[in-house]
């Protein structure tokens, strides 16, 4: 993050690390007792995580506004109150939400990759939206339909996006342009 933006944000910053570390916590605790609660509870952080990693990015690039920044904002409380929901409820569709905020998140990942390693430009909030989408939308089909199917792409689609960025970060590092990650 920016150092600016650090500055900007320091109460939101505090207030983020106090949570890590009482979910920390929290989760250190629920594995000595119970190992499924561990893994309901990583999946509810991973889901958080994947939200605000995308947010965070959006802001650095400068892309979005007050008003589409609390619209966000006001569409994660609900997705991460219903995933949590579902941690005590239904361990299901917890891995449902999961899957479709980790489709979600690769797709923004993949347009970030080519957008800012490959072309050297700055994020857009219209493009962001719509990689994003064009992953949520065949994922959600995918779950309702083949749930097993789902999850053999999504990995099969995480190691391509890795392999993708390792292969784009070697030819940055080694090319005339040198630029630092």
């Amino acid at each position: 993050m920016r150092p600016d933006l650090i500055i900007k944000n320091r109460k939101l910053n505090h207030m983020i690390g106090v949570i890590g570390i009482i979910l920390s916590i929290i989760i250190i605790f629920l594995a000595l007792k119970n190992l499924s609660w561990l893994y309901r509870l990583v999946g509810v952080c991973g889901i958080i995580y994947y939200l605000i990693d995308m947010e965070q990015k959006l802001e650095e690039d400068h892309v979005i506004t007050k008003i589409v920044r609390i619209f966000m904002v006001v569409i994660d409380i609900f997705y991460i109150v219903f995933s949590m929901i579902f941690a005590f409820v239904n361990v299901d569709l917890l891995l449902r939400l999961f899957g479709i905020a980790g489709s979600g998140y690769l797709g923004f990942k993949f347009y970030q990759l080519v957008r800012e390693e490959i072309l050297n430009k700055n994020l857009k909030l219209a493009d962001s939206l719509v990689a994003t989408f064009l992953c949520v939308f065949p994922a959600i089909l995918l779950i309702i339909y083949a749930f097993i199917a789902f999850w053999i792409i999504l990995l099969a689609l995480t190691l391509l996006y890795n392999l993708v960025h390792l292969i784009v970060r070697i030819k940055i590092e080694r090319g005339p342009t040198n630029r630092q990650f």
